[in-house]
C-alpha cells in the first residue's frame, strides 16, 4: 500500500520538478565585493548590505605591506561559518572572532548570515572610519 501512495504523490502535476537546490547549492551562492588589509587602503569601498538566509562567499586579501587583523566578534556571532579557506587549506570553525594576515595572502569565507542587526568588521587598534567595514544584515 505504502509504494502506491508514494507513486500516487510522484504522480501529481510539479511533483518532479519541486526539487529544489540546497542553501548551499552554488546555484544560491552571493558573491561580495572582497575586503582588502592593505596599508593606508581602506577595508571597503562602500558598506555591506547582506539579506539574513542567504549564502555568501567574501574574500579578504592582503598584500603584506603591513600585518594587519580584522575582528568582529558582534558580526562573527550574527553568522554560520560554513568554512574558511586559506591556501587550499578547508578549515570548519564552530567560531571566528578575528583574522589577522602576517603576509601576503587571501582568505575565503562562506558563510549564511542569521541575525540581522548592525556589525562592522574593523582594523583592531584604528580609529580610522577607512579602516572597517560597515555591515547590515536585513
Amino acid at each position: 500500500m505504502k509504494p502506491l501512495i508514494l507513486a500516487a504523490l510522484l504522480a501529481l502535476p510539479g511533483a518532479a520538478q519541486s526539487q529544489t537546490a540546497g542553501l548551499l547549492e552554488r546555484a544560491n551562492r552571493v558573491t561580495l565585493p572582497a575586503l582588502k588589509l592593505m596599508s593606508g587602503e581602506p577595508v571597503s569601498e562602500e558598506p555591506l548590505r547582506l539579506k539574513s538566509g542567504t549564502y555568501y562567499i567574501l574574500e579578504v586579501v592582503s598584500d603584506g605591506s603591513a600585518e594587519l587583523a580584522l575582528e568582529g566578534a558582534g558580526f562573527f556571532r550574527a553568522i554560520w561559518v560554513n568554512e574558511v579557506v586559506i591556501n587550499d587549506i578547508e578549515i570548519r570553525p564552530s567560531g571566528l572572532h578575528s583574522f589577522e594576515f602576517d603576509d601576503e595572502g587571501t582568505l575565503e569565507m562562506s558563510f549564511v548570515a542569521i541575525k540581522p542587526g548592525s556589525y562592522s568588521l574593523s582594523v583592531p587598534g584604528s580609529t580610522g572610519a577607512s579602516q572597517r567595514v560597515e555591515i547590515t544584515i536585513e
